[in-house]
């Protein structure tokens, strides 16, 4: 994996948060390539370090308590955490995007939305006020924004939940980035409006010709319009690989207890239905962390080397990697 070939490349990451309660490894060691025009899928229960990895890209780790302590995070050859911040606003918002989980919260509630569309074009884009407003009513009418021209006046609690994760869409997306992280942007609306967000990104995606980096829990989702899945637990990357090799090869225990807890289209019968199965415990605390493989408690199918010592990246298929004793030699 060289600079030439990949348009981000996140080599030996590690983002550590520094507490009363003691250091957590939010993310340890992740490495993870991104190509011009593709979608990459993050996926991994809640804590596994999805959106801390994602944070971390484009610096917004809150310093401190937080820190990247190691690693390079090289987009188009440029390692941006060798950047101060008046040159990494040039790529941060820019040539690099980020749709929020919470449009509520992302958005400013004492601005209008065109306010907060056009200061983008203003900033990045040197456009004068009323160039800037007008490009913003052109972004509120790409994401299918109904009379633009009004809502463009009003302000974020004015707008119903769909309306605002738009608007972040439209933000994300006005200055055409290269690269648009979506962290988990259809979690806190309705089944109808999510597939009608999903379908919306993946217009723009083609349009913009922009790479997408989507940290989601739907594996419906992912497997409907990611080219590649990375799978993250307690901070790691457990299993990597084309989408249709983690699905229908799953190799980590822990992708096959994702999947298997999935509800499968089709099975209508009460013999074909089976019941769901559950990954026994939970994530464990970033406080306590065991010596050796940070799955091992929940393991169905643990080893006794797992207790001791944590498992390398392993390449086991052309773009196939899994961290597991079962497929890694000590």
């Amino acid at each position: 994996m060289t600079n030439d070939h990949h348009l981000l490349e996140v080599d030996h990451l590690k983002t550590y948060f520094y507490t009363f309660e003691g250091v957590a490894k939010a993310v340890d060691d992740v490495s993870l390539f991104m190509d011009e025009g593709e979608t990459l899928g993050l996926v991994g229960e809640s804590g596994c370090g999805k959106s801390v990895t994602a944070q971390s890209i484009i610096r917004l780790i809150p310093e401190p308590p937080g820190k990247i302590v190691q690693g390079t995070i090289n987009f188009d050859n440029t390692n941006l955490l060798e950047l101060d911040l008046k040159q990494l606003r040039k790529f941060r918002g820019n040539r690099i995007s980020m749709i929020f989980q919470e449009p509520m919260t992302s958005l400013n509630p004492v601005f209008t939305i065109g306010n907060q569309i056009s200061e983008m074009f203003m900033l990045h884009k040197k456009l004068n006020k009323k160039e800037s407003w007008e490009r913003a009513i052109e972004a509120l009418k790409a994401v299918q924004i109904p009379a633009p021209e009004k809502r463009i006046n009003e302000y974020p609690h004015q707008l119903s939940g769909g309306m605002r994760q738009r608007v972040m869409i439209a933000m994300a997306l006005s200055c055409d980035p290269e690269i648009l992280i979506a962290d988990e942007p259809t979690t806190a609306l309705d089944v109808t409006i999510q597939a009608q967000i999903i379908d919306l990104m993946m217009h723009l995606k083609e349009d913009f010709n922009a790479a997408i980096m989507l940290i989601t829990h739907d594996l419906g989702v992912i497997a409907e319009i990611a080219q590649r899945v990375i799978v993250m637990y307690a901070g790691k990357v457990v299993e990597e690989g084309k989408t249709k090799d983690i699905f229908e090869e799953p190799k980590h225990p822990y992708t096959k207890g994702l999947l298997q807890s999935v509800p499968k289209l089709g099975e209508r019968s009460r013999k074909e239905r089976k019941k769901l199965e559950e990954i026994k415990g939970i994530v464990p605390s970033l406080y306590e962390l065991t010596a050796g493989c940070s799955f091992f408690p929940r393991c169905p199918e643990a080893l006794p080397i797992c207790r001791e010592h944590i498992p390398k990246l392993t390449t086991i298929g052309e773009f196939h990697k899994v961290s597991c004793w079962l497929y890694s030699d000590l």
